[in-house]
């Protein structure tokens, strides 16, 4: 059997913990984007997606402060602490940081500039990248909650990007509510604050079409956001009476994206039968429901993940004779030429050591250690941060060297393998 080696397995949780932190609250850092002649220093509780500083060359710049990522990185700051105890003051610290920054970023009552403050300073060859002036211009109210990211100073993101997005809100109060039962100490009215605009934004625009996880446009329904959305208000509606209804709509329009050629789900409710997403199955992992259609051991959670096990065994070429296959995000994927990814080969063995400590299935844990022995096997050593993608021929890393996504995917991935390993 392919298994990971245990001695790697702290090694990394421990190098993971430092990575996510080294991005946490990161004043210690400037990024100089000479192109746009703009200087960048990181507020306290603002969360880099990458520490790295670097322009598409061909690293790619992911000095943002991303909302979803974010709350996928708060989520996991728990799993930090118990990696690194030392570490417990900076999180408390962060986390109060990370609400006040969110409130900042995110206030109805903020304006946007009426023109871009980078364009007199931006060379002519940038300039194509630059945020059009009006739709800066229209910053304020509810669109900063639709903004998938923003400097991570705090400033609004000056850049040409893919909006709305709607999954960042949703994430974060699921997030914030998962923070304050794990870390009650964190509580404050400034928590409960960022949980109900988040909230309140999510019940006035859940449902309706918007740009998924993976920034592609058009604008559509992925179900990576409409489950978030429904995850939100459904553990939400004890503090919001209308939650509970919109919750209720929101499963049903899920239920519009059952695949009948696969018999899991769509990526979307746009997507053609048979196009699947490893988003969808990120989302349900989110969830964490032991009950119900969107269980992780659930019959359509089950078939999708079966649908892109089999995709990417065919499509990579370093899956050639492995017991299980490493997973991209999609088959016609083509951001770095289309590779595996960390995050979500963590995330197809995160499932699976849930599903084993759930119901005892043997299979389920056997194939969660071998997705976990396929990270050692493509990892840097000596364990530290983890990239984005490794290639899908080689397994060398690609596109961004440092993700903090992945430093929180395997945190979270190894919290699971040691409940699948106390259940056995």
């Amino acid at each position: 059997m392919d298994a990971p080696d245990p001695g790697w397995i702290e090694a990394q949780r421990l190098a993971s913990a430092r990575a996510m932190r080294n991005a946490c609250s990161a004043t210690h850092l400037i990024h100089h984007r000479e192109g746009f002649g703009w200087r960048v220093r990181p507020a306290a509780g603002s969360v880099l997606a990458s520490p790295r500083i670097a322009g598409w060359d061909p690293e790619p710049d992911y000095f943002h402060h991303w909302i979803r990522d974010s709350a996928i990185v708060l989520r996991a700051v728990p799993l930090a602490i118990r990696a690194d105890p030392q570490a417990r003051p900076f999180w408390l610290r962060f986390i109060a940081d990370f609400v006040t920054f969110s409130l900042a970023v995110s206030d109805p009552e903020r304006k946007g500039p009426a023109v871009n403050p980078l364009r007199a300073s931006t060379r002519p060859g940038h300039a194509e990248f630059l945020r059009p002036d009006a739709e800066l211009a229209a910053l304020t109210g509810d669109a900063w909650l639709a903004e998938p990211r923003v400097a991570a100073d705090g400033l609004p993101d000056l850049e040409r990007w893919s909006r709305p997005q709607d999954d960042g809100p949703a994430l974060r109060a699921s997030a914030m509510m998962a923070i304050l039962e794990d870390l009650p100490e964190a509580a404050s009215p400034q928590a409960e604050m960022l949980i109900a605009r988040d909230l309140a934004h999510t019940l006035r625009m859940a449902g309706r079409p918007s740009v998924g996880p993976w920034e592609e446009a058009p604008p559509r329904r992925t179900t990576f956001t409409l489950l978030a959305q429904w995850d939100a208000l459904d553990r939400g509606a004890a503090a919001c009476p209308d939650c509970r209804a919109s919750a209720d709509r929101l499963a049903a329009l899920i239920g519009t994206a059952q695949d009948d050629t696969t018999g899991g789900w769509r990526e979307s409710i746009e997507a053609p039968a048979g196009h699947t997403d490893a988003a969808t199955c990120l989302a349900i992992l989110h969830l964490r429901r032991r009950h119900g259609p969107f269980a992780i051991s659930a019959p359509r959670t089950r078939a999708t993940i079966a649908a892109l096990e089999k995709t990417f065994t065919a499509l990579y070429p370093i899956n050639g004779g492995r017991a299980v296959p490493a997973i991209g995000r999609w088959a016609g994927d083509a951001y770095f030429d289309g590779n595996p990814w960390y995050p979500t080969t963590l995330g197809f063995a995160e499932l699976h050591y849930r599903i084993a400590a759930d119901s005892g299935e043997a299979a389920a844990f056997t194939k969660a250690e071998a997705w976990m022995h396929l990270i050692e096997t493509v990892a840097p050593r000596p364990p530290g941060p983890l990239p984005e993608q490794f290639d899908r021929r080689t397994g060398a890393p690609r596109s961004c060297m440092d993700l903090t996504w992945s430093a929180a995917a395997f945190l979270e991935a190894v919290a699971a393998r040691d409940a699948a390993l106390q259940a056995r």
